[in-house]
Order: C-alpha cells, then sequence, then structure tokens
C-alpha cells in the first residue's frame, strides 16, 4: 500500500467521526428547534386566543364599574357608560364567536357571564340594575371566575414550557453524550491509524538507518528486504543497489591495496638488507656524515615497511583471513615484545613505559602477530602523544568472564597515557579507518590504520579494543581478549610491576 493510500484512509476515517458528531449535533437541533416551534404554534397561539377573550370579557368588567361610579357620582355620564359597555360587548361578542370553540372551559363560562351580565344591564335601567345587590354579587363572582381562568391559562402554559424543556435537556443530554463519545471513539481512532501509519512508516525508515549505517561501516553483506509503503521499498531497492556498487568499489580498493602493497614489500625488503650492509661497513667504511645519511634512511625505510605490513594486515583482516592461532602462546610475553618494539620511540620522545601485570596469564591458542600489533598500535598512539617526562601504562588484568558474561579467561589490557585526552569530537570516529587528528605533542602525519586494524584484529580474535573515558589526564584504550575457555585466571595478590625507563 502506498504512503498516499495510508494517509487517504486515515483522514477518512476522522472525517466521517467528526461528520458522524455533526450529524447527530444537527439532528438534536433541528429537533429542539421544533420543540420551540411546537411551543410557538401551540400553546402560545392558544394563549393569545383566550388572552383576547380574557380582555374582552374584562372590559366588560371594567365597564360596569364606570357605569356604575356615573350612577353614583355623575348622572351625565351615565349615558356614555351605557354606551362603553354596549361597545365593549359587541366585542366580547365577536371574539366568542370567533374564539369560542378554542377557549378552555372555565375561561368560556366567565366570558359568557360577562355577556349575559351586560345584555341584562342594558336591556332595562342601566343605573337600577348596576346598583342592584344579587347582580353586584353577581358580577363580582364573574371576576373572581375569570381570573381563576387566567390563572390556570397560565398555569397550563408554564406546565408545557417545562415540558417542552425537560426533552430539550433530555436531547441536549443525548447529543453531548453522543458527541464526548464519538470525540472519545475519534481520538482513539486517531491514536491507533496514527500508530498504525507511523509504524508503517517509522519502522522500516528505522530498518533503512540502521541498515544505512552498516553500509556506512564498510558491512557490504546483503541487505534484509524491509516491508512498508511502496515508496519505502523502493529505497531500499535503491540503497541495495549502492550497496551493491559500494561492494564492487570496495573489493577494487582492498585488491588494489594488497597488490601495491605486496608489491612493494619484496623491493623494501631488498632496500632495507642494503642498508644494513651499509651500516655495518660491508661495503666499505663511511664517514660520519654518511653514516647519519645511511641512518635517516634506515628509519624511513622501516617507517615504509610498518606501512606496507600494516596495509596487508588490514586487507588480510578484511579478507576473513586472521587468524592464524599459536598454540601455547602467553599474552604477558606479547606484551613484553609489544614494549621492547616500542621502547626506541619512548627513548626519542623521552617517555616511560610502565607495566603492570596482575597475576599470571595462561598458555593460549592466539595470532600472535595480530595481538603484538595491536598492543603496539596502542602503546605507539600513546607514546607519540605525550610530553617529554610523562609515563604511558601499560595494565593487564585477568576475569573468570568476558564483558558480555560469557564465561573462561579473559584478559585486559588498559593502556593508558598522560597526554591531553581524546578530544570530543574526535571521540566517535577514532575508529574509521584512514582518520587521522593532531593531538598534544603527535602531528596527524599517520595513515589512520592503527587503531582501526588493532579493533578489527581483536574482534576477529572474539576480543575487542575499546575507548575508555579519558582519564584525568590522558586517554584510555582497552584491549580485551579471550585467552580459553574453562581456564581458571591466575591471580595473586600482589601486582608485580615491570619498568622501561628511559
Amino acid at each position: 500500500m502506498r504512503l498516499a493510500h495510508r494517509l487517504l484512509i486515515s483522514h477518512a476515517l476522522l472525517t466521517a467521526a467528526l461528520l458522524g458528531a455533526a450529524a447527530f449535533s444537527v439532528v438534536a437541533i433541528v429537533r429542539m428547534t421544533s420543540l420551540l416551534t411546537e411551543v410557538r404554534e401551540e400553546q402560545l397561539g392558544g394563549v393569545i386566543k383566550e388572552e383576547a377573550v380574557h380582555q374582552a370579557a374584562w372590559a366588560v368588567e371594567v365597564a360596569t364599574r364606570h357605569g356604575l361610579f356615573a350612577c353614583e357620582h355623575n348622572a351625565q355620564g351615565v349615558s356614555a357608560a351605557a354606551d362603553t359597555l354596549r361597545q365593549r360587548l359587541a366585542n366580547l361578542d365577536a371574539l366568542l364567536t370567533l374564539h369560542g370553540a378554542s377557549t378552555q372551559p372555565l375561561l368560556l363560562r366567565a366570558a359568557q357571564g360577562y355577556q349575559t351580565y351586560a345584555r341584562h344591564i342594558l336591556a332595562g335601567n342601566t343605573c337600577e340594575r348596576l346598583q342592584n345587590a344579587a347582580l353586584r354579587n353577581e358580577r363580582l363572582f364573574l371576576a373572581e371566575q375569570l381570573t381563576d381562568a387566567w390563572i390556570n391559562t397560565t398555569l397550563a402554559l408554564h406546565s408545557a414550557i417545562r415540558q417542552r424543556e425537560k426533552r430539550a435537556h433530555d436531547i441536549g443530554s443525548s447529543a453531548i453524550a453522543v458527541g464526548i463519545t464519538l470525540g472519545g471513539l475519534a481520538v482513539v481512532a486517531a491514536w491507533a491509524v496514527a500508530r498504525w501509519v507511523a509504524q508503517g512508516v517509522t519502522r522500516p525508515l528505522g530498518q533503512l538507518s540502521a541498515l544505512a549505517h552498516r553500509v556506512g561501516d564498510g558491512n557490504f553483506a546483503p541487505l534484509p528486504e524491509v516491508s512498508g509503503p511502496r515508496e519505502i521499498r523502493n529505497l531500499w531497492a535503491d540503497l541495495d543497489r549502492m550497496r551493491g556498487r559500494l561492494s564492487e568499489l570496495d573489493q577494487l580498493k582492498d585488491a588494489f591495496v594488497a597488490s601495491a602493497s605486496h608489491d612493494l614489500r619484496t623491493p623494501l625488503a631488498r632496500l632495507r638488507t642494503a642498508i644494513g650492509l651499509l651500516a655495518d661497513g660491508t661495503a666499505g667504511p663511511l664517514t660520519a656524515q654518511q653514516q647519519r645519511v645511511v641512518e635517516l634512511a634506515r628509519v624511513a625505510c622501516e617507517r615504509e615497511i610498518r606501512l606496507v605490513t600494516a596495509l596487508l594486515d588490514l586487507t588480510r583482516v578484511q579478507a576473513g583471513k586472521t587468524v592464524r592461532r599459536d598454540e601455547g602462546c602467553r599474552l604477558d610475553d606479547l606484551i613484553e615484545r609489544a614494549v621492547e618494539e616500542v621502547s626506541e620511540l619512548a627513548e626519542e620522545k623521552g617517555t616511560e613505559l610502565v607495566v603492570i601485570a596482575e597475576g599470571t596469564t595462561p598458555p593460549a591458542s592466539l595470532d600472535a602477530a595480530l595481538v603484538e600489533r595491536s598492543l603496539v598500535s596502542l602503546m605507539t598512539n600513546a607514546v607519540r602523544v605525550s610530553a617529554p617526562g610523562q609515563r604511558v601504562y601499560v595494565t593487564r588484568t585477568l576475569s573468570p568472564q568476558g564483558p558480555d558474561g560469557r564465561p573462561g579467561t579473559w584478559a585486559r589490557v588498559e593502556v593508558r597515557d598522560e597526554g591531553p585526552g581524546v578530544p570530543a569530537d574526535a571521540r566517535p570516529r577514532v575508529f574509521e579507518p584512514f582518520f587521522t587528528r593532531a593531538v598534544g605533542a603527535a602531528n596527524a602525519d599517520g595513515l589512520g590504520l592503527g587503531l582501526p586494524l588493532a579493533q578489527r584484529m581483536m574482534r576477529a580474535l572474539g576480543g575487542d579494543v575499546l575507548l575508555l573515558e579519558n582519564a584525568n589526564p590522558g586517554a584510555r584504550f582497552a584491549l580485551v581478549l579471550p585467552l580459553g575457555r574453562g581456564v581458571p585466571a591466575t591471580t595473586t595478590p600482589e601486582t608485580t610491576a615491570r619498568r622501561s625507563d628511559r
């Protein structure tokens, strides 16, 4: 599935959840609007009609009161009061004819009572009948009845509104509950879909990153196939093609280095022999100046031979032809030989080599040449960064198990100098082939193969070379190496120190 399809599915699911929540909210709003419409059309419409009847009946009541006042205090106003009463009776007759059928019974009886009362007043002597005690009591009763009727109407309206409010509240609560539920489902769905999309992309990207680091570290073995979107698989295919091309170039480079180093080894050996014969005086005595020139040539020749040997060892390690085990080999003997080889350089630098060995090492099956060269590389680097008068400590310890917990006798040789230490920006690259960096008293004219070669040699033997935290002062490297399985480590309480003082 393409990445675009995954994103389309994720967005479609979230959009569907949001549309569902929106649709339910719209339905809830429509239902609440319908309730308001019912209140307006059914309840308020009836109340408005009844209000008109109530006002008309009450207008008759007010007109009779004005007529009674005119009869008692202003005889000239009786005729006008009677006309007013007649007009309001006509209005009440019209409203009862129009809305009588939809008017509540109590209000209808009160209005009809006012209608009968007003006709009776207007049918005879207005003042006489208005002042009649029985008729006045009847009018008061009608006023009470009219008031009760209007109270009932108001109460009925309030009851209907409360019922609609309850229904609206229920609808709102349901909408909120469904909205929260859909919102929670949308959040869960968003998380699940995002996780699905992220895993479908980040996991293969992480695998591709690890494979790219592996190729960058020089491991050109075939890459395992990576699953995921088509774009990720295309990227994997491009990376695998690049890996194949780099593998071809690496093989060409190794073949060239091996061929060139092998072709240089024979003439350099002959040159070393010739320089040795000159230095021994075999070809005749040399003057002091000639002897100095021959010594410079010998040093340069030895340096080139070491360089060619390192290149040959590197190609042997990369070709998988590293291990040529020597039975009965002792690590302490290899440390002594390495110290002897580095002692000349230490003497030139004015540096003291201090070897500290804990216990004795058992005989082991080792590639003596590779172990010795690894030790020489660590010691040489330590001496080069040291200033005159400083020391380089070589400490060998034994352990009954390896760094990963594997049983057996393991040796650890730590090389510590008193120089400036490894710079922080150079620490990730110290084991990269051909990486050089000027540190302390050492310049950067080396080939950058000593540490990478030492690490690859030890890994081929089942061990490793590690960069430890800087000492105070100085750098610390450790060589760990298995000496055998089932052979107990021999240790003594005391520590033996061997020094090469220069």
